[in-house]
């Protein structure tokens, strides 16, 4: 290990205001890295190179008749730093040896845990930052797991179940007119009415676990599709306005990202907002994709965001992670009484800020 000079001089600044001493530490080859005096840095430290060099490690003094002899050296006494498996530096402290030597040895001992310290820190930031990492690795798989099933269920839906409905459904009517009793007629038309309505119902959850859309036309069209089915079986009026998209396509994990937020953000509004309208804008600005989502409902206490007891809570969670995953920001800005806005901003480049947190909320 090296010692950073920065981190030095750091120490070396602490060190002489405390001992009121003129201080300085060389590196393991005798480099004077940080010193009260500044103009002794990048100077070569005579004594303390040769003992690194020559060894044994260990404590020196630096008399007078020394001061005047060796290069970039002061009377004083010094202690090799001591840190993990060798010496990595020296501290000397200026003065009469027998006066600076308990100092020096004090200094070695503070800078010395201090390294010791720092070295934890790192150690254990590192050791987050590889749980941040790994844990955002299994979410992202979790959430692709996810999205398959999704896939492959609503898949099924449509393409057998669907199939086998309307087949029923079919022999159902055709049943209905060979059959003379009107009240068997009649029975078997209400079963025919049962069919139709699973029928519905059948589409309408393959389109919430997965929309075609999605996938053949993208996001816009999805979006478009979803907006009108929610204001219609909400009886909720949602504006949606699109700039600057077109039909254009985005990363499939983008697109899935921001259909599920919307997704999630309307059926929140459903539940919680009591609202009447709803604004949805979705745009691209300066490499972003931005989605806006503007209620005018009953808005909510923002504090509650620091629960996770309700479902509310549960779904806002779950926002911020997704969002996370790609580097994006999520707002909310809601009050009692003033509706609520949810905004969500994506970079249109790869992914991943490892490193960051669930975004932001206001």
């Amino acid at each position: 290990m090296e010692l950073d000079p920065r981190f030095a001089q750091s120490l070396v600044d602490i060190v002489a205001a405390e001992l009121n001493k003129n201080v300085n530490i060389t590196d393991n080859h005798g480099v004077i890295i940080a010193s009260f005096s500044k103009e002794r840095v990048s100077h070569i430290h005579e004594a303390a190179a040769r003992m690194l060099i020559s060894g044994p490690i260990r404590e020196f003094s630096v008399t007078a008749d020394e001061e005047s002899q060796l290069k970039g050296v002061r009377q004083g006494f010094n202690v090799p730093i001591m840190f993990g498996d060798g010496c990595v530096g020296v501290i000397g402290v200026s003065g009469a040896p027998d006066t600076a030597a308990p100092y020096a040895r004090l200094a070695a001992k503070f800078v010395e845990a201090a390294l010791e310290s720092n070295a934890r820190q790192e150690k254990l930031v590192r050791a987050l930052k590889e749980k941040e990492e790994l844990q955002s690795i299994l979410l992202n798989k979790i959430i692709s797991v996810q999205e398959e099933e999704r896939k492959k269920i609503s898949r099924e839906l449509h393409d057998e179940t669907s199939q086998a409905l309307t087949s029923i459904i079919v022999g159902l009517r055709v049943l209905s007119e060979h059959v003379h009793s009107e009240g068997e007629r009649e029975k078997i038309l209400e079963m025919r009415d049962l069919a139709v309505k699973t029928l519905e119902d059948v589409h309408h959850l393959a389109v919430q676990l997965r929309p075609a859309l999605l996938d053949d036309l993208g996001l816009v069209a999805a979006a478009q599709k979803y907006a009108e089915n929610y204001s219609r079986q909400y009886n909720i009026a949602v504006e949606l306005n699109v700039l600057n998209l077109s039909r254009q396509r985005f990363l499939p994990e983008i697109e899935i990202t921001l259909y599920r937020i919307l997704q999630e953000a309307l059926t929140n509004i459903a539940k919680h907002a009591k609202a009447t309208q709803v604004r949805v804008m979705l745009k691209k600005q300066r490499a972003k994709l931005i989605l806006t989502v503007k209620d005018n409902g009953i808005g909510f206490n923002a504090d509650i965001l620091s629960g996770v007891g309700s479902d509310t809570c549960l779904g806002i969670h779950g926002m911020h992670e997704r969002i996370a995953l790609l580097s994006g920001d999520f707002y909310i800005d809601s009050a009692e009484g003033e509706g609520t806005v949810i905004t969500v901003e994506i970079p249109l480049g790869r992914r991943k800020k490892t490193e960051s947190g669930l975004g932001q909320a206001h």
